[in-house]
């Protein structure tokens, strides 16, 4: 009774959606820069695994340079793309609300039923 009032958050659909594509069109180049870490990461790695033993000390100290721009890029990368997931489940919240505001109760049952749309992901 006095406890806070729950006001659902209006979803802009259309703009969600729009936020959604600009993430999925720089994906690539995200991925493009991890990739190049990557590599550089394992040859390095394959490096010290032959390396004598002055020279180990330096390529770990290398590798620890590549893991913190790794690190820090993927975890930049993580959130986006779980906050993109987040909005692509309210837009698809909407979505079912809309149906079932004009009548298509049918097909927001089935899609309720259907794993993909429960969101456990």
């Amino acid at each position: 009774m006095f406890g806070k009032l729950e006001h659902a958050k209006h979803v802009d659909v259309v703009k969600d959606i729009e936020v959604v594509e600009d993430f999925l069109e720089d994906v690539n180049a995200d991925v493009k820069v991890l990739l190049k870490e990557l590599r550089q990461l394992r040859e390095l790695e394959q490096e010290r695994q032959v390396a004598k033993s002055g020279v180990v000390h330096v390529n770990l100290e290398t590798q620890a340079g590549v893991f913190d721009r790794i690190l820090e890029r993927y975890g930049f990368f993580q959130e986006d793309v779980d906050i993109n997931g987040l909005r692509l489940q309210k837009v698809a919240k909407v979505y079912l609300k809309n149906c079932q505001k004009v009548g298509l109760s049918d097909l927001v049952s089935e899609k309720k039923q259907d794993e993909k749309w429960k969101f456990h992901w």
